[in-house]
């Protein structure tokens, strides 16, 4: 039974072309030209061929193993963008937005990782935007590497240096 509805699909796809309407052509009492598969006095009958059709091609999966080149995959650019290098933030709070911009975009596997001062900051994120809050009177120095899901750094920035200045806190000694 459960072959019936087959059997049946596949009749009708191969009985399709014996059965061909027939197309008719006529000008009605409006001027329009008008096409029917139904014979009308006064109609013509036309010969219409088979649309011809190409068999879609099926591409082929590549089973292989990854290629050196997937392997060896690395961004072509990577920039902090913010802050920019040797930029200096006067009486902020302390806050500083780390953004850097990559090329191409970053791949659903990878992570980025901002390193300040020299550590890890955080755990890596999938953001290109890193909150820094807090941060004392001083000199700085950022960059941001791409981690793929191995844990392979498979790009970096280069290093911005930035400069926060705050009000002293007490005011100046007398």
């Amino acid at each position: 039974m459960i072959r019936t509805p087959a059997i049946v699909a596949i009749l009708a796809l191969i009985s399709t072309p014996v059965l061909a309407a027939k197309v008719y052509k006529y000008t009605d009492d409006s001027g329009n030209t008008v096409f029917t598969d139904e014979p009308v006095q006064g109609a013509e009958e036309l010969d219409v061929q088979p649309v011809p059709t190409i068999p879609a091609i099926i591409p082929k999966v590549d089973t292989a193993p990854a290629t050196e080149t997937e392997a060896e995959f690395s961004y072509n650019k990577m920039t902090i963008i913010l802050p920019g290098d040797g930029e200096h933030f006067v009486n902020n709070g302390g806050e500083v937005t780390v953004q850097v911009a990559l090329s191409p975009a970053l791949r659903n596997t990878d992570k980025l990782q901002l390193f300040f001062n020299g550590s890890a900051y955080g755990e890596p994120k999938r953001t290109n935007t890193f909150k820094l809050s807090n941060l004392d009177r001083g000199e700085y120095a950022a960059y941001v590497a791409a981690i793929d899901n191995k844990g392979k750094e498979v790009g970096k920035s280069d290093t911005v240096t930035f400069y926060v200045k705050r009000s002293a806190v007490g005011g100046p000694k007398k």
